[in-house]
């Protein structure tokens, strides 16, 4: 019987095998088991890529991408070499001095607007296959394309927020050159509230701790060379009301006024279910509701001490809570008409002219003396003309006027926000 032979060599895949000897007498011992083979088909490398494309261009780079090859080569491709070449020169040169994982380059540091040939070939463990070829030259310019904003499928123009809770905007956008980008709120400056962020490809906006003023529309623009885009964001902050319009009132008299105002700009988010109207007297700091629930914008508040400064405000309620108050930066005094002014004269006259001049009367009857009227009849005459001063004059001073008239006599109103008082001189 024969010895046994050496270790067999592999020469498959995902076995493993032994030999034994045979001869007249028979078979002899196995020998040792050999390693664990792995069975392929003959390698060779692979095909070249499919398509190899230009996606980008710069002044100073170009962005490369391309396929996969249809064959491998029988074994795993382990990465890709680019070449370049300028175009009208054949010195092909490679690019990258470690061959490429993915199927995407950037070739940089390129002559700006120099024309250029590229090729790009798969690696595998028997070599380097074949090239594929950018089917024209390529020259390195700026590639120039107007912003674009991006929008996803989730994407929500109409933000609803309770108060105390954070506002976050974000937006994605693209664009060549990149575009700048930048935030606006109408009548509020942002950077007193918000923290902007901005990078190359998005941005975002974010307000901690929002209140009703943080509501509104704010508007996202971005803008290059090639044109310019915009998005608007509607926040809706639920919170109290803000403040009423102004406050205005009329009809005052010895124990009333009428107040008016307007709604509040911002409603908090819910409707305006009433209005609060209060009252204090200027001598006083506490305040004195005169009507918890007022359904309009207008009301008349009664039973006033006669000649005694009072100071009004108004505030509304939604269903999140009562807002700030809206107050008059004046007290009024119920009172009725302006007393007379005083000291008529005359100060100069021509032939068709008199220049008259008065003082302002010794109390304005409960709220500032917006101006004065003057009327005029001809001597023997019952009927009064009236004449509307041109000319706005200092109440605090000595205040004239000149017409143009013959011999009349003239008398004065004396006018208020609420009354009129008519006095003869």
């Amino acid at each position: 019987i024969p010895e046994a032979p050496g270790t067999p060599e592999p020469t498959s895949n995902e076995y493993e095998f032994h030999v034994m000897a045979e001869n007249a007498a028979g078979v002899g011992p196995p020998s040792d088991v050999s390693k664990l083979i792995k069975c392929r088909e003959p390698v060779s490398p692979p095909s070249a890529p499919n398509v190899v494309k230009v996606i980008d261009t710069s002044k100073t780079s170009v962005s490369l991408e391309w396929t996969k090859p249809v064959f491998d080569g029988g074994m795993e491709i382990i990465g890709y070499i680019i070449e370049m070449c300028k175009a009208d020169l054949e010195a092909w040169q490679k690019v990258n001095a470690e061959t490429v994982l993915a199927t995407k380059y950037t070739v940089v540091d390129l002559e700006a607007g120099e024309h250029y040939k590229f090729r790009v070939s798969a690696v595998n463990g028997a070599g380097k296959g074949e090239s594929c070829e950018v089917p024209a030259s390529v020259q390195t310019v700026d590639r120039l394309s107007a912003p674009e904003i991006d929008i996803d499928a989730n994407f929500k123009q109409t933000h609803i927020v309770r108060a105390g809770a954070s506002i976050r905007l974000f937006i994605a956008f693209s664009g060549r050159p990149v575009p700048t980008a930048v935030w606006s709120k109408a009548d509020a400056n942002l950077s007193l509230r918000a923290d902007i962020q901005t990078t190359d490809s998005f941005s975002t906006l974010t307000v901690e701790e929002c209140n009703r003023n943080d509501a509104g529309k704010y508007v996202f623009t971005v803008e290059n060379n090639s044109g310019s885009k915009s998005i608007t964001f509607t926040v809706k902050v639920l919170d109290t009301p803000g403040p009423p319009g102004p406050i205005t009132f009329k009809d005052v008299t010895r124990g009333s006024i009428t107040l008016m105002w307007d709604a509040p700009v911002l409603d908090g988010g819910s409707r305006i279910h009433h209005y609060i109207v209060e009252k204090r007297e200027a001598s006083r700091r506490s305040w004195q509701v005169v009507s918890p629930k007022c359904t309009r914008q207008i009301f008349k508040v009664t039973d006033l001490a006669e000649g005694v400064p009072y100071y009004y405000r108004v505030s509304a309620e939604n269903e999140y809570g009562v807002g700030e108050p809206c107050e008059l930066t004046e007290p009024v005094v119920a009172t009725e008409e302006p007393a007379p002014p005083k000291r008529l004269d005359i100060v100069d006259t021509t032939k068709s002219s008199v220049v008259l001049a008065w003082l302002k009367p010794d109390h304005d009857g409960g709220s500032r003396v917006t101006g004065y009227l003057l009327e005029m009849k001809q001597k023997g005459s019952d009927s009064w003309i009236e004449r509307i001063p041109q000319t706005t004059y200092d109440l605090t001073e000595l205040a004239g006027i000149r017409i143009n008239i013959k011999a009349v006599i003239v008398h004065f109103k004396c006018v208020s926000r609420h009354k009129l008082f008519r006095n003869n001189f």
